[in-house]
């Protein structure tokens, strides 16, 4: 194979992997693994805690692809919501949906806690480490969305 026909085949099957990356909807899979090995880190989010807001909420400085409002709840909680939706039922979608696009994103190094589960939202725990991600249905004065929980667990 010529060198030329080399690195076409590598853009082609790179570009594919982008494609097939963007066709799951996991455009934020490198920020929730970042967010991952923070949890993990001796500092965990010190480094990207922003500066104050009303109440406990802080600014961040790592916001997920994407999505609206990532927030700090303290400094152990990460925060966001999803883009708006219309109805409820476009919510719950999306709410499954964003469950196994983060599974798939973590390649089976997480798992559903279903014990933990309700209609109103999904919990996601790593095999090992400490943190955990639910995933609420919420409603605004406009539409419906899934808010994304990342949360550091108590010994």
């Amino acid at each position: 194979m010529s060198r030329l026909a080399t690195i076409i085949s590598l853009l082609l099957a790179l570009t594919g992997t982008l494609v097939a990356r963007d066709a799951l909807g996991i455009s934020y899979c490198e920020d929730l693994k970042q967010l991952n090995n923070l949890a993990m880190s001796r500092g965990r989010f010190a480094s990207i805690i922003g500066k104050p807001l009303e109440g406990n909420f802080h600014e961040t400085t790592l916001r997920l692809t994407g999505w609206n409002n990532c927030v700090f709840y303290g400094t152990t909680t990460y925060t966001c919501d999803s883009p708006e939706f219309k109805t409820a039922q476009e919510a719950i979608e999306a709410q499954s949906r964003t469950a196994k696009n983060i599974l798939a994103c973590f390649d089976g190094t997480w798992a559903e806690a279903p014990e933990q589960m309700s209609s109103d939202f999904l919990v996601l725990h790593p095999k090992l480490g400490p943190a955990s991600i639910t995933l609420n249905l919420d409603r605004t004065d406009t539409g419906h969305i899934v808010r994304l929980i990342l949360f550091l667990r108590r010994p």
